[in-house]
């Protein structure tokens, strides 16, 4: 059960999230918050069939405990913290664009 109640605002305290990293876009997505990593790891499947429907190229999934900044990070808003804290192949694939 997504707990987020206005899509427009996020939580102001840490929750569980799913955490994909799609090339073609190039974006990190959030997707919760949940209350615990198992509702997490259960909502994985139609997220990601979503993105695939959209052609999206799924890089990493990750259920994370955290506060995201946005919902939706692209290429452009990308920072050092992001390229620091995901895994090595998203940074490889940004790199080999």
């Amino acid at each position: 059960m997504n707990l987020l109640k206005n899509q427009n605002t996020l939580p102001m305290m840490p929750a569980w999230w799913l955490e994909v990293g799609t090339l073609n876009p190039l974006c990190i997505y959030y997707f919760g918050p949940f209350r615990d990593r198992q509702e997490t790891e259960a909502s994985q499947f139609d997220y990601l069939k979503d993105l695939k429907q959209e052609n999206a190229q799924v890089i990493y999934t990750h259920c994370k405990f955290c506060q995201p900044r946005q919902l939706t990070i692209s290429e452009q808003e990308l920072t050092i913290h992001d390229l620091k804290v995901c895994p090595v192949n998203f940074f490889e694939a940004l790199v080999m664009r």
